[in-house]
């Protein structure tokens, strides 16, 4: 079971970085388990719930829109530090 804390590390994740976004939509248990944790039941159907490609789409219009979607994760200060793109 993820803690709290591990869920925001999740949610944080899917934000920054968009090859674990689209794993998170597409198997959420398989995603996080990359990352070290599992998950109840509750956890994975909360995810599935939480319209992750809609979330998806719009941080990508957002980067694409910012101009740094060719710049990897460098507007992003110390947040994207060792997070691939």
């Amino acid at each position: 079971m993820a803690s709290e804390k591990e869920m925001y590390e999740i949610i944080g994740r899917a934000v920054a970085d968009k090859k674990f976004r689209e794993d998170l939509i597409a198997d959420p248990e398989m995603a996080v388990k990359t990352l070290g944790y599992s998950l109840t039941p509750e956890q994975i159907s909360s995810l599935k719930e939480s319209d992750l490609g809609k979330i998806s789409d719009e941080l990508n219009t957002r980067i694409s829109k910012m101009g740094i979607g060719g710049c990897g994760l460098a507007g992003l200060g110390a947040y994207g530090a060792g997070i691939p793109e």
